[in-house]
């Protein structure tokens, strides 16, 4: 009996390797495959021989066997399933014909026997079905903290989590400079594994940055606020101020009050490697919970001058 040339079919030879017939397989397969040409009858046929050659020439014995009847009888058209050529004949009619006559089952008895035969093989063949497409595996998700500082500089984090199977693995994640608050980063291949020899899932990491003790990240703005006595207000003063490790001068104009804003620009959060957003200085005037004698003083002086000023005001609007 002739067979068909599952080599020419394919596009490979009796030397080529399992992994060369699966590439080649699959690329014929999308291809050819019944989704992608409805109403197709010569692509159904040709989809359907496609899969006759792959199962055969992935199985080592299937193909010793299907080179021997080449050997003898040469190639041509007959169709012959390889695959199913050894339990084709057993089907659910010749099993319930043995149980009945030979064996002496009961209808009832033999019914069920032949119904989980079949549930049994169907359950094989949809785990073995080579002809399904490559599936790729789903992603798994998780969530890393890292602090502003962190953010800012980029930083190297280990994180944990269960697989699939229940163990713990531990992966070093690189935090790239200037991320934000929601974003995440994709880890390729750390998922759950594919199907039909698809690709694994990814490991998506959700990041979500720390609230800061004094820094408020708005946009690729830093916010801070800056508490100034007083004294410092009414005349103005020179500060230093440390963020992310960078001294910053900060001039502080005479009569501030609550809630002017300073704004030094560059000073901000990492947009890329050559810019950055500007720092928003928020001043709040706080009052002294304690005062030296020479302060008291000090502030008695001035009083008796905000007195002379006020009783300025009240003789001229008199005068006039």
């Amino acid at each position: 009996m002739k067979q068909k040339d599952y080599y020419k079919l394919l596009g490979v030879n009796k030397k080529s390797s399992q992994e060369e017939i699966k590439v080649k397989y699959r690329k014929l397969a999308k291809k050819y495959h019944p989704d992608a040409n409805i109403n197709n009858a010569e692509a159904e046929n040709l989809f359907k021989d496609l899969n006759e050659a792959y199962n055969t020439l992935m199985d080592k014995d299937k193909k010793k066997k299907y080179d021997k009847q080449v050997a003898r009888y040469g190639y041509g058209s007959v169709e012959l399933n390889v695959l199913n050529n050894e339990t084709k004949n057993l089907n659910s009619n010749v099993v319930s014909e043995l149980m009945s006559t030979i064996l002496g089952f009961s209808r009832d008895t033999r019914d069920k026997v032949v119904s989980v035969a079949e549930n049994v093989k169907d359950d094989i063949k949809e785990k073995i079905d080579l002809t399904k497409e490559p599936k790729k595996g789903e992603n798994i998700e998780t969530t890393l903290y890292v602090t502003l500082e962190e953010g800012f500089f980029g930083a190297e984090k280990k994180i944990s989590f269960k697989t699939t199977r229940g163990s713990l693995k531990n992966y070093s994640v690189n935090v790239p400079m200037g991320i934000r608050d929601g974003e995440k980063i994709r880890l390729s291949g750390l998922g759950k594994p594919g199907k039909n020899g698809g690709k694994n899932g990814d490991l998506i990491i959700l990041v979500k940055l720390r609230p800061h003790s004094i820094l408020r990240l708005e946009g690729s703005d830093i916010h801070i606020k800056l508490d100034l006595t007083p004294v410092q207000a009414i005349i103005g003063d020179r500060i230093l101020l440390k963020v992310f490790g960078e001294k910053i001068s900060i001039e502080v104009p005479i009569k501030s009050k609550t809630g002017d804003t300073l704004e030094i620009q560059s000073k901000g959060y990492v947009v890329n490697q050559t810019t950055r957003g500007n720092l928003i200085i928020e001043i709040n005037i706080v009052m002294p919970t304690e005062l030296s004698e020479r302060e008291i003083k000090l502030y008695e002086q001035l009083l008796k001058v905000e007195k002379q000023k006020i009783k300025s005001k009240i003789t001229k609007s008199e005068e006039n």
